[in-house]
C-alpha cells in the first residue's frame, strides 16, 4: 500500500507556511503497523481477505511485549468488524485512513468498556469519544469534499 497523500488545499496561509510538505503540497505519511493491513482490508478484492487482514489487524492490536496475544479473537468479532468497515464505505485515501482509525479505536475502547479495571473503562470511553471524533470529521470531509454548484436559470 502506498503512503497517504495529504495535500494542503484549503488551508489557512499560516499553516501553509508552516507545513514541511513538498513544492507540490503532497506529503507522504507513514502508517502505523496496525493501520496498514486495516485500511488494506477496506479495499481488499474478497471477504477472505479482508478477514485475513483484520486478523493481522488485530493480532498486532491485541499483541503484549512478548508478542502474545492477550486476548482471543473470535470470527464474531472479525465479521461485526467487517460489517462496520463496510457501513463506514471509504471513497479516497484520506477517508480510508479516518475509517481505520475510527475501526481501530471503537475496537480497543469496546475492549476497554468490558474490562474489570476502572482505568481500563476510562480509556476505554476516551477512545469511543476520540472514534467518535474522527466519524464526524469523515462526515465533515464527505459533505465539503465536493463543491456546491447552483445553477440559475435566467427565463
Amino acid at each position: 500500500m502506498k503512503p497517504a497523500s495529504i495535500g494542503c488545499k484549503g488551508m489557512a496561509k499560516w499553516q501553509k507556511q508552516h507545513n514541511p510538505l513538498s513544492k507540490e503540497g503532497i506529503h507522504e505519511v507513514t502508517l502505523p503497523n496496525a493501520l496498514a493491513p486495516l485500511m488494506q482490508a477496506f479495499h481488499a478484492d474478497s471477504n477472505k481477505k479482508a478477514k485475513e487482514l483484520i486478523l493481522e489487524a488485530l493480532s498486532i492490536i491485541y499483541a503484549v511485549d512478548n508478542g502474545e496475544r492477550r486476548v482471543a479473537i473470535s470470527q464474531t468479532e472479525v465479521e461485526g468488524i467487517l460489517s462496520f468497515m463496510k457501513a463506514i464505505n471509504p471513497g479516497d485515501t484520506l477517508e480510508t485512513l479516518y475509517a481505520a482509525q475510527i475501526v481501530f479505536s471503537h475496537t480497543l475502547g469496546m475492549r476497554g468498556l468490558v474490562s474489570n479495571y476502572s482505568d481500563d473503562k476510562r480509556l476505554g470511553m476516551n477512545l469511543l469519544r476520540f472514534s467518535n471524533e474522527v466519524m464526524a470529521l469523515l462526515e465533515k470531509k464527505r459533505r465539503h469534499g465536493s463543491p456546491n454548484i447552483n445553477v440559475i436559470r435566467a427565463y
